[in-house]
């Protein structure tokens, strides 16, 4: 892989919260833990973060409290950087013709996304379908 930026996933933090497939918490609990002694660059988003607090509260019924709890601990990662940087046409194009998510075609439409310059870790296959380059946290740690 020749990316040397990374954007982090929803599943990657709610792997790591909800602890719901020990295997793959284990895996993303690592790899948070070592984003700080990393030289490559760690990103994610406000929408990753929405999906976090949406996915928390619906799915897993969490409380507002603990959501923003989770919300502030994600932000206190010392070299994980929230970028905002969406081609919404380019996702919207994405939308069209495939079958996935508009939140991940709004992720993959990120300019460094868009020109393989950044790597989406993720267990989500749908990227793939959508032409970003997909790593898995397992290959990173």
């Amino acid at each position: 892989m020749n990316a040397h930026k990374y954007l982090l996933d929803t599943n990657i933090f709610l792997r790591a919260i909800v602890k719901d497939d020990r295997q793959k918490a284990e895996i993303c609990e690592g790899l948070l833990k070592r984003l700080a002694g990393k030289k490559e660059m760690f990103f994610t988003s406000s929408l990753v973060l929405a999906e976090i607090a949406w996915t928390l509260l619906r799915a897993y019924k969490y409380k507002k409290d603990d959501i923003a709890k989770v919300i502030r601990s994600v932000l206190s990662i010392p070299s994980l950087r929230i970028e905002d940087a969406y081609t919404p046409v380019v996702a919207a194009d994405l939308y069209l013709s495939n079958n996935v998510k508009f939140a991940d075609c709004l992720l993959a439409s990120h300019p460094e996304i868009l020109n393989g310059e950044a790597a989406v870790i993720s267990y989500d296959r749908d990227f793939d379908v959508l032409g970003a380059k997909r790593i898995e946290p397992s290959a990173i740690i």
